[in-house]
């Protein structure tokens, strides 16, 4: 399988608007966590993430101007200016024409309602009640370091288990041979975040060198073990799903991330 779907900068940004209440955002805070949020959906988006006191952040996304695409408003919100964006008529275009087909290819129709539904109720609400949302759902609170252990190591174990039956899948269509790669990339990605990345959990303070994406591979792979181990057994392999997945975790991150295709010591990695 070949990389494929991946949303710009302003593609995804623009997704956000559209689906959002009003076709706005009130804030740079809040744009910055519904962005985040398309990772739990298996956007992969152009955006990098990394770990603060609050969640995920991106500083690719502190400076937005004003474009073709969106407009970037400002307004006084409690003594303070505040920028809000605003999608404009190139943006709704933009999301007819390219962003929309390109959604098309890894998201069925109800899982596009349900991502409709999900940024449309997040959009009403505060940043900090986002933020807190996010936090429960990856265990990112330090509180939470001993559910964090336990997730990771229940996920690896689970994982494993999978990946010991690979070789009973057969290699007779696209979709049979994606199963596979997918399988053994979630298994070697799992494997690098307990022995390298989740090495901290004892720690007591935010490790402010993480990666979001490390909370977000967790999550998304714990979430497709049931998936992964049906369609194992399955005569009938999911394509549509299997292509998400898979493009999911190949195309989210870059050189930045050491578990990317794009690392030329990846084999290093997987190798370890």
């Amino acid at each position: 399988m070949v990389r494929g779907v991946l949303l710009t900068k302003d593609e995804a940004i623009c997704l956000i608007l559209k689906l959002s209440k009003n076709g706005e955002v009130s804030s740079p805070t809040k744009l910055n966590k519904l962005l985040a949020r398309l990772n739990l959906f298996f956007i992969p988006i152009d955006i990098r993430f990394s770990l603060n006191k609050f969640g995920s952040f991106s500083a690719d996304l502190s400076n937005l101007q004003d474009n073709n695409y969106f407009g970037v408003v400002p307004y006084e919100y409690m003594g303070k200016s505040v920028n809000k964006f605003m999608l404009k008529a190139e943006g709704r275009a933009l999301f007819a024409q390219t962003i929309k087909p390109k959604i098309d290819k890894i998201l069925k129709p109800e899982e596009f309602e349900e991502l409709k539904e999900t940024i449309q109720h997040l959009s009403s609400l505060r940043a900090a009640e986002i933020s807190d949302n996010e936090h429960k759902k990856l265990l990112v609170d330090i509180d939470d370091r001993f559910k964090l252990a336990q997730k990771i190591n229940s996920t690896f174990v689970e994982l494993s288990e999978i990946y010991q039956k690979i070789n009973t899948i057969q290699e007779n269509t696209i979709a049979e041979i994606g199963l596979k790669a997918l399988i053994e990339y979630c298994y070697h990605l799992i494997k690098y975040l307990k022995e390298k990345r989740f090495k901290h959990l004892q720690e007591e303070e935010y490790d402010f060198d993480a990666h979001m994406f490390d909370y977000y591979f967790l999550e998304n792979i714990s979430q497709i073990i049931p998936f992964l181990s049906e369609q194992v057994s399955s005569q009938e392999k999911d394509a549509i799903k299997i292509n998400k997945f898979y493009q999911y975790f190949v195309n989210s991150v870059r050189e930045e991330y050491p578990f990317s295709i794009d690392n030329k010591h990846l084999k290093e990695l997987i190798t370890c």
